[in-house]
This record gives structure tokens, sequence and C-alpha cells, in this order.
């Protein structure tokens, strides 16, 4: 399934996109949809697309063109809607004002809180590649040679279609994944998936995405089960091993992990949503 880079959005139109349903994650200032949801957007926005192939597989940038027609039910109703959405931001802002600075001490600490998070898991990495390097003391040939092999060994993991290594990432994209639901024994069909390795550590160091299907669960647009709709995981019991395995460029094992991870199903709460991806009929002997 094709997914596609939307370039030159602002906020307002994210918000739009947002509240009409449509599912998209952040790729830097830009988005990122699947193709289920080009129709809607499209719509939405009362836009039309040109696509242009990137160097990632089944991944497609496009330029949009807005229809300018004042006449347009779909112009109109863009219009409105952006509107409304700026007049919901005012009012918002209005009404918070007198507690303007709760809210920014509020923000600092959380702020504060999550990049002492961020800059931590991304010291654990270099602190951990360090000590790494320095117990492997080889030339720097074959430390070459170790890499080539390893990448040999990323691209032989099981279930793994593709791999593309661009701007400090290691794109990995799978084929079909499945997960058994332990208390019905039924087998059910997840989605192939585009997996995202920063290989600094940085940006959680690991999400997924599913490229065939989201399902609302807890929230809109879930990956699986335990992957939320921005691609980050919904425990954190692996992401120690995740890291030490980042910094010491066992991507490969990342990657079994990774996929053992969405195709396990335990007895936890958000597991049970299992039954919410469609059921594969197997075949009998």
């Amino acid at each position: 399934m094709k997914s596609y880079i939307v370039c030159g959005l602002d906020n307002s139109d994210k918000g739009l996109l947002h509240n009409h349903g449509v599912v998209f994650y952040d790729w830097n200032t830009d988005i990122i949809i699947d193709q289920t949801q080009l129709e809607p957007t499209l719509s939405i926005l009362n836009a039309t697309a040109t696509e242009a192939p990137t160097e990632y597989e089944d991944l497609y940038k496009l330029t949009l063109q807005f229809n300018a027609k004042a006449e347009s039910t779909g112009d109109k109703n863009r219009v409105l809607d952006r509107a409304h959405a700026q007049s919901r931001a005012s009012y918002i802002q209005a009404c918070s004002y007198r507690l303007k600075g709760l809210e920014n001490e509020a923000q600092a600490k959380v702020s504060d809180g999550r990049q002492k998070l961020v800059s931590a898991q991304e010291s654990f990495v270099w602190l951990a590649r360090q000590h790494h390097l320095s117990g492997t003391r080889v030339q720097e040939d074959k430390l070459r040679q170790t890499f080539a092999e390893q990448f040999q060994r990323l691209i032989n993991v099981p279930k793994v279609r593709a791999i593309r290594v661009s701007n400090g990432s290691i794109l990995v994209y799978t084929d079909m994944l499945y997960a058994r639901n332990p208390g019905t024994g039924l087998l059910h069909e997840l989605g192939q998936y585009l997996i995202v390795i920063r290989t600094d550590g940085s940006d959680d160091a690991l999400r997924w995405f599913n490229r065939t299907r989201r399902i609302r669960t807890i929230q809109p647009g879930m990956n699986a089960p335990r992957v939320f709709a921005d691609g980050t995981a919904c425990v954190d019991e692996i992401k120690e091993t995740l890291l030490e395995l980042i910094a010491q460029f066992e991507f490969a094992t990342v990657v079994e992990l990774a996929i053992q991870f969405v195709e396990t199903i335990t007895n936890d709460e958000l597991s049970k949503h299992i039954e919410k991806w469609p059921v594969i009929q197997e075949k009998t002997a």
C-alpha cells in the first residue's frame, strides 16, 4: 500500500484534517498519510494532487493544488472550517489569559521533564556505543566489514521485505504480520509495517507504523493493539533493551524484537483489542 508525504500544510490545515478524523503522523514539518486517507484528505482540503516518487519504497511526495473557486461547496466548507478553527483558537487563547502564568509554568515543567528523558535516552545510547566501541578495538576496515555483515543479517531477518537507510534512520518494511488471540485461538491479520529505527536513539528510538490499516481502539488510528497512533509502544519494558542494542549496532536483533513485540498478544488491557483486527481463515490439512 502506498504512503504519501503531504507538503505545504499549515497548522489550520492539519487541525482541519484531525477534526475530520484523518489519521496522519508528522514528518518534520510535513505529514504522512497512507493510501486509505488520500481521498478524504483531498476532499476535506478541496484540493487535487500530483505525486512524485521518493527514495523510499512505496512512499510518494504529494504536491497539492487548492481549488480556488468561491462557489464550490468544498471551498465554502473549507473556509468555514478554517474560520471555525481560528475562532476556536482565539476563544481558547482569550479564556486562558488569566491562567497563562500557571500554564507556562506547567508547560515548562513538562517540557523540561520530557527533554531530560529524551536527553537521557540519547546519552544512554551515546555512552553505551562508546563503551561498546572502546571494547572492540578493531581496525576501520574490519569495522566496515562487520557493519556490512550486520546489514546482511538485517536484510535476512524473517518477515523483512525491504530496508532503506536515510537521515540517521533505518526504515524497515515488513511482510504481512499476524497475531494470535490466546483467548480464542483465532489468527488476526495486523498489516504490513514500516518500522523506523533512529540510529542515535532519538525520537523514542523506534516506532511502528501500520501501512495496511489503522484501527480505533482506545484512540483513533492505533497501529497495533499495543502501538499508539504516533507509532510509539504503550509499554516501556523493552525500551532499555532496544536502546542498548541500537547502541551496539545490533539492528537485526532490534528488528526481530520489534516484529515479535507486535505479533505477541498478552493478557493486558490493550491486547484484548486484537479482536478488532480481521480474522484470517487458516487452511486445514
